[in-house]
């Protein structure tokens, strides 16, 4: 098809690029595959094949501001902006328009770098989405939420920071949708203050006072459904499980965190306390329960837990759901990706596409059978 001078094709699968165009900021994309509209604005009369689908809008959909902060100087910069303000889209116009920029993604119930449930950051250049970026360093999270677990995600920014901000080259510093409320906005300065932006780009105005806040407009964004969401996660764990295999790990060669296997046995007390109860461990700070089948445990009583063993965790499953849990890999503080936990009862058997890795993380995410569940944690 021909597509006009000064208007922009939205496509969706594969495309084919004849004339001067612009891919999200880049002019050396002439041939790509995407499973979500990608905004292909023609400065000529444009010849372009595209098996999928197509839509052709007059003019640009990049706005002006999104063209002024490219030409401006700036080292760093940190994207704030509510669940689909266009943060991963304006990120990968700059890095592209900027002829390439270090990308670290904060998002860890969209992550794109790393996988859900994980931070990350990588290198992007020429790419029409955030998620072709090759993760150089991460860090495994477990949640696909920050909220709950804000310490442990603001450790993961200071230790990823620590490294990237030694590397030349632009930054660009993608976060969360999570900004309604004070303990959104504490932890939205936390992390500024942790990697000290030259610029706060808000997608929501004019937002802390006392720091370089510059304007953007959302453009053009569609709008994803929890479904979408779900599917886009999905997608995130079946990328670094592609080439998996299924294999025993000796357990002497690897730290499990937390080792719910270890620590004292406590399941005589909890099978009295709250019955069907298969195992129980008191570990360092947590509790794990395995329950012979799945029920919920009454608010009263895991208080009274919490303060009687003095932890701050309890993880609670059952034997049904003891497997196919999602795990971070570590080769010390590389972060490789995410594994999948087969078993630990016994034998640790652990599906992976990695083999050298001396730390597993344990989170509170399962995937099975391409669905994602979640374990309980209170």
């Amino acid at each position: 098809m021909i597509v006009p001078k000064n208007c922009t094709a939205l496509v969706k699968g594969r495309v084919s690029i004849e004339g001067e165009a612009e891919v999200i900021g880049s002019r050396r994309i002439k041939h790509f595959e995407c499973e979500k509209f990608v905004p292909v604005y023609c400065m000529e009369e444009t010849k372009m094949e595209i098996y999928g689908e197509c839509k052709i809008l007059e003019g640009s959909t990049i706005p002006e501001s999104w063209k002024r902060l490219a030409e401006m100087n700036w080292e760093t910069i940190f994207l704030y902006g509510d669940v689909d303000s266009g943060k991963s889209t304006l990120a990968t116009y700059l890095a592209n328009k900027l002829g390439g920029a270090y990308v670290l993604d904060l998002d860890i119930g969209q992550a794109e770098v790393a996988h859900a449930g994980a931070m990350g950051y990588g290198f992007a250049k020429d790419v029409t989405s955030i998620s072709q970026v090759e993760m150089i360093n991460g860090f495994f999270v477990g949640s696909i939420t920050p909220q709950g677990k804000e310490v442990r995600c603001l450790r993961g920014v200071a230790r990823l920071w620590k490294e990237l901000k030694k590397l030349e080259g632009r930054k660009i510093v993608n976060t969360t949708g999570w900004v309604k409320g004070k303990k959104a906005r504490d932890y939205k300065l936390a992390k500024i203050e942790i990697i000290e932006p030259d610029l706060i780009v808000s997608f929501e105005g004019k937002v802390f006072e006392g720091y370089n806040v510059y304007e953007v407009e959302k453009g053009f964004v569609l709008k994803r459904d929890k479904t979408e969401r779900f599917r886009a996660r999905c997608d995130s764990y079946r990328k670094f499980l592609k080439n998996a295999k299924t294999f025993e790990v000796d357990k002497s060669s690897v730290k499990l965190i937390p080792d719910i296997m270890g620590g004292k046995d406590v399941s005589q007390f909890f099978n009295a306390v709250i019955g069907n109860v298969s195992f129980a461990r008191l570990g360092n700070g947590f509790i794990a329960i395995c329950l012979k089948e799945r029920a919920e445990i009454d608010a009263r009583i895991i208080r009274e837990i919490k303060d009687l063993y003095e932890v701050d965790e309890i993880f609670v499953f059952s034997e049904g759901e003891f497997k196919n849990i999602v795990a971070g890999l570590y080769k010390g503080r590389k972060y490789l990706g995410m594994g999948l936990l087969k078993s630990l009862n016994g034998k640790l058997l652990i599906e992976s596409a990695f083999a050298d890795f001396d730390v597993i993380e344990i989170g509170e995410i399962r995937f099975e059978d391409g669905k994602e569940f979640f374990i309980k944690k209170y």
